[in-house]
C-alpha cells in the first residue's frame, strides 16, 4: 500500500522574544522550485493550541513573488502581549498561501516557543 505524506514540511520556532524583530527570510519552493507567490496571500498565525482563539498574527512581506522571497515577522510587542508576564509561553504555528477563489496550501507548520526579553523598558 502506498503512503501520501501531505503534511507541510516541519519547523519548530524557538527563541521568539518579546520586544524583538523577530524576522526571518523565507523562499518558497516545491520540487526545488521557487513557487511564483504573484497573486497569492502568505499568512502565519501561532496559537497555544490549533484549536484556541487567542492568536499572534506574523507579519508577512512578500520580497520578490515571481522567485519566492518574502519576510515573516513575529512584532515584539505582540509577542509580550501573548507572554502577559510569563517568562515563556509554548505553543503551535503555521504558515499558509492562499490563492484567490482556492483553498489554503499549509507550507510549514510546527511548535513555537516565545521568550520575554531581558533588556526591555
Amino acid at each position: 500500500m502506498a503512503t501520501v505524506n501531505l503534511s507541510p514540511a516541519p519547523t519548530d520556532l524557538v527563541g521568539i522574544r518579546a520586544g524583538d524583530r523577530n524576522l526571518i527570510t523565507f523562499t518558497v519552493k516545491s520540487g526545488g522550485v521557487a513557487v511564483d507567490l504573484t497573486g497569492k496571500t502568505v499568512e502565519a498565525q501561532a496559537r497555544l493550541t490549533p484549536n484556541d482563539n487567542a492568536v499572534l498574527a506574523a507579519v508577512v512581506t512578500i520580497t520578490d513573488a515571481v522567485n519566492g522571497k518574502g519576510t515573516l515577522r513575529w512584532p515584539g510587542d505582540a509577542v509580550r502581549t501573548l507572554l502577559a508576564g510569563a517568562a515563556t509561553w509554548a505553543g503551535v504555528w503555521d504558515m499558509q498561501m492562499t490563492t484567490t477563489g482556492q483553498d489554503p496550501v499549509t507550507i510549514t507548520a510546527g511548535t513555537f516557543g516565545a521568550v520575554m526579553d531581558v533588556t526591555r523598558p
